[in-house]
């Protein structure tokens, strides 16, 4: 084109495209950045440069507190696929004849002494499913079942039973997964089809009898999970009395749980990052977790670091989303995005804190239990102080006074859990819970009110209204709801107990 016009045009075009030439002196008026020399105080320590350069040993001590620092993130980040990885795993261990789609049948305290904050009004039957090979399909027979599907990093996929879109009336799921074969999914008229963003998911069930309802074997004789090749059946495990250690372990033995469990799954496009972190401290998929030294002492004190950031997540909650008027706090439920919900998305990001804190604690989720409404769902309310802002400790007294029971459809219960486990409490009477389902002798005061006791003695004639604390370890109490009634939803309508200091 340039050509075509002639040199002395293509020339006026040239010049009258350029910028205008800078002032001979014009750098004069550029300030340069002060040179760092000497120390500098910095969040990783006094650090020392030189012509802005640090020296060696600054270096070195930056990155390995960077690295540290890295661990940390890494183990909030890994908390809710770690924690699955060892109920699995130690379900596997526990049971040899567990496999995948095997559903084991939970029922008595020591079955489900060591799982996170799990309840005891209501048998379970949970199973792990991976569906890189076939389609696993889920029949769920009409009836007052409770249950759920979930990914592996604890996003809720759907409610089964009375609180799933089918209310009630049962229901068959087709559950794949990325790498599942096109031609292993099966079309089944009618059935709600699930797609799981993990290899791996998890099923849980709990079957209710409320008055003349179907008795719980006739329930569960009905619930199929199985391979979509295969016949349609249930692989029954019973649990034996043999604890399952659903807390991960405090030492290395965390990230090879990690190391291992990422193994098995893609990479989300949310997780790149995370995965660089993970690489640069030995944890890598298609490669052996051999960390250097250097590295086991980074994932080592990122561990230490880690629990004490969710601790203090669970402990010290500073989200005003989700605390109530009554100063409980919501333990899925709340205003988005200060809580945790099944997604684990909003519209500018996905959640960190609020599922690191959540799943510090407890383990699954739900559409229903993220985002309850009047009679369907689950809510969840938890307290860590006392009304002198006291942590609760097992050689205390305490009393806890409803005005009124807990507004439930089905039923609601107190349950007191161990602070560094995550579990139902240790004790001797092998009990943690007070509740409508759960206590049969549950003892009423005349003007309605309800009175729960913690400690490690019974207060005199009150003894079915007692739960037994531990001498020497932390304890705090969830409220559960299952089919939340109306008051619930307006906090000036219905108030939880403050938990008060009392001597017996």
């Amino acid at each position: 084109m340039l050509r075509s016009i002639g040199t002395a045009a293509a020339a006026a075009i040239i010049a009258s495209l350029a910028l205008p030439a800078l002032a001979q002196d014009s750098f004069k008026d550029l300030a340069l950045p002060e040179v760092w020399q000497g120390e500098k105080e910095t969040v990783f320590g006094p650090m020392q440069f030189d012509h802005g350069m640090p020296l060696r040993e600054s270096a070195e001590m930056l990155y390995d507190k960077l690295d540290a620092y890295r661990a940390t993130e890494l183990f909030l980040w890994s908390q809710p696929i770690v924690s699955f990885a060892i109920w699995r795993d130690q379900a596997r261990e526990k049971h040899e004849n567990f496999q995948n789609r095997s559903t084991l049948h939970v029922k008595t305290y020591d079955d489900r002494v060591g799982v996170l904050t799990i309840n005891q009004s209501s048998e379970y039957f949970f199973s792990f499913v991976n569906t890189d090979e076939d389609a696993t399909v889920i029949e769920i027979p009409p009836g007052i079942v409770v249950g759920l599907v979930t990914d592996f990093w604890q996003r809720g996929l759907t409610d089964l039973g009375v609180f799933s879109l089918n209310a009630g009336s049962g229901g068959t799921y087709v559950l794949s997964g990325p790498n599942t074969p096109k031609d292993k999914i099966p079309d089944i008229k009618g059935a709600t089809v699930l797609s799981s963003e993990t290899s791996n998911a998890f099923i849980l069930m709990r079957f209710i009898r409320i008055e003349d309802q179907t008795p719980v074997e006739e329930l569960q004789a009905a619930v199929k999970i199985y391979a979509a090749s295969e016949e349609p059946g249930l692989d029954l495990v019973p649990g034996g009395d043999k604890p399952l250690q659903g807390y991960p372990p405090r030492d290395m033995g965390y990230w090879e749980l990690l190391h291992e469990v990422l193994q098995e799954e893609d990479t989300a496009e949310r997780d790149r990052f995370m995965m660089y972190i993970a690489h640069t401290l030995g944890i890598e998929r298609g490669k052996p977790f051999e960390p250097t030294e250097a590295q086991q002492a980074a994932l080592m004190a990122g561990l230490v670091s880690g629990e004490a950031a969710a601790k203090t997540l669970v402990f010290n909650e500073r989200l005003e989303g989700v605390l109530r008027k009554d100063g409980w706090r919501y333990i899925l439920s709340g205003a988005l995005p200060d809580a945790f919900e099944h997604t684990q998305r909003v519209r500018d990001f996905d959640m960190l804190d609020p599922r690191s804190r959540f799943t510090y604690e407890a383990i699954t989720s739900s559409p229903r239990m993220g985002h309850p409404v009047v009679g369907k769902g689950q809510s969840y309310a938890g307290r860590f102080e006392d009304t002198d802002n006291d942590r609760l400790v097992g050689d205390g007294q305490y009393v806890m006074r409803f005005a009124s029971p807990p507004p439930a459809e089905l039923f609601w219960s107190v349950v007191v859990y161990d602070v560094e486990s995550r579990t139902l409490i240790v004790n001797e009477t092998q009990n943690a819970t007070v509740g409508s389902r759960a206590t049969p002798d549950l003892q009423t005061n005349d003007d309605g009110s309800v009175d729960i006791y913690v400690g490690p003695t019974p207060p005199p004639g009150k003894e079915s209204n007692w739960v037994q604390s531990v001498p020497g370890r932390g304890w705090f109490p969830y409220v559960r709801m299952y089919g939340p009634g109306e008051d619930w939803f307006d906090e000036d309508a219905y108030a939880l107990p403050q938990i008060e200091k009392t001597d017996w």
